[in-house]
């Protein structure tokens, strides 16, 4: 899942004198990226890449490690985020326990890290629970975001000759991860519903998707694993199609809606048969099925 994203460079635009101006900020965000133990934008690696706080856990700590030759400095923060049914990320304003974020609950240090090349630097959370805190599951992002070197912030002034203008690209790059926090005794369900398969056209290079929906309830947020298996008429061996790992339906969400691309082996024909669509909680989380559902294929 990602937030933002590199923006496109605009059309380069002829003045008088052959003034060339080309202004681009970007912010890139990436989420939930493999591998599952550590995720990196850039030369910045970070472990874990997702955090929750539930039970008797009062603390956790992040590490960052700068996998590049230069120094960089990275600026920490929390941020809250909302997630669409289809799994796309906007960034909200709001903020506090009475809607559900985690940003009122933890208290974290250092908020800038400076790390020289090849060094590692731990963040470490607090959770403070307030009295009274009604029971459920509070979320919010950790920010990791690139403070860009001074040299790029010159003015405009002093990018300029008389051939003309030219302004720098700057790119800040950042990487969220989850901070998750529970409180009570929380559970959660999900159902697979609506699957249907969209045939491709192997002559145009379109592949076969299918299509499905994750049905929540409860009050806690399910997170694991999708693989789609595709079992023949006559009961040979059956084959995984595709698979979508680290996936999460958050809450207050009841539903997130999959599109997934399939992987079918050339001597394979998806027709007949049935399609299989499991979701199973990660490794790391005891591996259990958290939801089955099988569409017969005609």
């Amino acid at each position: 899942m990602r937030y933002g994203g590199l923006s496109p460079l605009p059309p380069l635009v002829r003045l008088k004198h052959s003034f060339i101006a080309a202004i681009t900020v970007a912010l890139a965000i990436s989420f939930h990226a493999s591998p599952a133990t550590s995720q990196g934008l850039g030369d910045l690696a970070v472990a874990p890449t997702r955090i929750v706080m539930e039970g008797r856990t009062r603390a956790a700590q992040v590490s960052l490690l700068n996998k590049g030759t230069d120094t960089a400095v990275y600026r920490v923060s929390i941020i809250n985020m909302q997630m669409s049914e289809s799994g796309e990320y906007r960034r909200v304003e709001e903020g506090g326990t009475a809607g559900g974020y985690a940003d009122a609950l933890v208290r974290f240090a250092p908020r800038q890290v400076e790390l020289q090349p090849g060094k590692s630097q731990t963040v470490r959370i607090i959770l403070r629970k307030p009295a009274g805190l009604q029971e459920g599951e509070y979320r919010s992002h950790i920010l990791f975001q690139a403070v860009p070197d001074p040299q790029t912030g010159q003015s405009v002034e002093m990018q300029t000759s008389d051939e003309g203008l030219s302004i720098r690209l700057v790119v800040v790059p950042a990487i969220t991860i989850p901070l998750i926090v529970r409180h009570g005794d929380l559970s959660a369900s999900a159902a697979i519903s609506d699957i249907a398969l969209t045939r491709g056209d192997a002559a145009n290079g379109w592949r076969s998707m299918v299509n499905f929906s994750i049905v929540r309830s409860g009050a806690k947020s399910l997170f694991g694993d999708i693989s789609v298996s595709y079992q023949p008429a006559d009961n040979q061996e059956s084959y995984v199609v595709g698979k979508i790992n680290q996936l999460a339906v958050y809450t207050p969400n009841p539903r997130r809606a999959i599109s997934l691309p399939l992987q079918v082996p050339e001597h394979v024909t998806l027709s007949g048969g049935r399609l299989r669509v499991e979701y199973r909680a990660r490794p790391d989380d005891g591996g259990e099925t958290i939801a089955v559902g099988d569409f017969a294929l005609p």
